[in-house]
């Protein structure tokens, strides 16, 4: 990867790869929920199966050179907001899956496709640890900053949720409803790590025409 200052990711590939599973959901007959959001603040994309071993890991796709969102972290993340909008843990398990059987809906990694003007895609924080010596003694504490890369405000994902619609109808007649609910809510409360301390902050991206790009597709 080249300098902090000199990155930024060949966002053409990255559009054509996401374009190529979008093209790959429709021809599988599934519907899709396809949605694109837009850092507001910071955010730590943390473990992945290939990561940045830092302070704070950062996840990394080797083939396209970027970081991205794991799909397991996202269904995580609303999986945990979706007990917020139904308690019914029959249908949870059935959406979500369990221990004894597979979820209804597949969540993919989700990839950024642009960033905004004057912003590049990754930056550097700073973690300050104030007690490094056995006394604790603040009077005599040497902080020493510790870097660590995030990814910046301003930089635009695409993200997917797939599903068979008449299998989701089988958990709950209105679980669809209830899945969007739940993604609208995990957006505003923020997602990742540190979202209490001005992390993980998203909105979602406006067209030309000022709609909010939420888009639900099905076949049928």
């Amino acid at each position: 990867m080249k300098g902090l200052k000199e990155y930024e990711p060949n966002f053409n590939l990255i559009r054509a790869y996401t374009h190529e599973i979008e093209d790959s959901l429709k021809n599988s007959k599934e519907c899709f929920i396809k949605i694109k959001l837009e850092t507001v603040e910071k955010y730590i994309s943390g473990w992945s199966p290939i990561y940045f071993i830092t302070e704070v890991p950062i996840s990394w796709d080797l083939i396209l050179d970027t970081p991205y969102i794991q799909g397991s972290t996202i269904k995580g993340i609303i999986r945990d907001y979706f007990k917020e909008v139904c308690q019914d843990e029959n249908v949870i398990s059935c959406l979500f899956g369990d221990k004894n059987r597979e979820g209804k809906v597949i969540f993919l990694d989700a990839y950024p496709y642009e960033v905004t003007k004057g912003n590049k895609i990754l930056e550097y924080d700073i973690i300050t640890p104030h007690y490094n010596n056995p006394e604790n003694d603040e009077y005599k504490i040497n902080p020493v900053p510790i870097k660590f890369l995030s990814i910046n405000k301003g930089v635009r994902f695409v993200a997917f949720i797939s599903f068979d619609i008449y299998e989701l109808n089988e958990c709950s007649d209105d679980a669809l409803q209830l899945l969007i609910k739940a993604l609208l809510l995990s957006i505003k409360m923020g997602w990742g790590r540190r979202t209490t301390r001005g992390y993980g902050g998203f909105k979602i991206v406006e067209n030309e025409k000022g709609e909010k790009e939420v888009d639900v597709v099905c076949p049928y």
